[in-house]
């Protein structure tokens, strides 16, 4: 709901570290797969029961997926970065509540299967909306990103203070994943009745 604004108080300066990076010849694409094992990492840790350290994981992830767009820009886009960036984000937000499912099952499964459902029914709307607008070539001012980014009301933000938010108090996580459910299923169906205006 709020990411456009963040990304704009934040690029700055991720720009001034991917800039010393550029120099350095490190490629985007390197930050996405370092991000990546991070968030395997933190799957790990969690699953383990250290939600502290998981937490602290789970920042650092943030932070090279931020990095790695603000690099890719200073360089020649290139279709692959974003196809790797958008791929490994939709890992990163399975393996956190999979974390804790693992940690325990019997508490968990059910709550993490619902909130598993409504990532997968919410990234499918995101995804088909993004696919049909360059299908059509509609018209988006969106040059900062490798795809079309539709905005809702659950994004990446949320999503990640969501995260943080169980990472610091792990016993609230039932009760927190199913109202996450149920706002990240109103998110989608705010983005279906939009996406019914904007491509009839």
């Amino acid at each position: 709901m709020i990411d456009n604004k963040i990304n704009k108080y934040i690029h700055s300066y991720l720009n001034d570290i991917a800039k010393v990076l550029c120099r350095k010849g490190i490629n985007a694409n390197w930050v996405t797969i370092s991000g990546l094992i991070i968030a395997f990492l933190c799957f790990i840790v969690l699953s383990f029961g250290h939600f502290y350290l998981g937490l602290i994981l789970i920042i650092i992830n943030r932070f090279l997926d931020g990095l790695d767009g603000s690099l890719a820009r200073l360089s020649k886009p290139r279709k692959f970065g974003a196809f790797l960036d958008i791929t490994s984000d939709f890992a990163f937000y399975a393996l956190i509540p999979l974390g804790f499912a693992v940690f325990s099952p019997y508490e968990n499964a059910l709550p993490t299967a619902f909130l598993l459902a409504a990532f997968y029914v919410n990234g499918s709307s995101f995804l088909a909306e993004a696919i049909i607008v360059e299908k059509y070539n509609i018209e988006i001012d969106q040059k900062d990103k490798g795809f079309f980014y539709s905005f809702g009301l659950i994004e990446g933000f949320e999503t990640i203070c969501f995260f943080l938010l169980i990472c610091s108090f792990p016993n609230l996580y039932v009760n927190a994943a199913y109202i996450f459910f149920g706002l990240t299923i109103l998110t989608h169906v705010i983005r279906v009745f939009r996406a019914f205006k904007r491509l009839r």
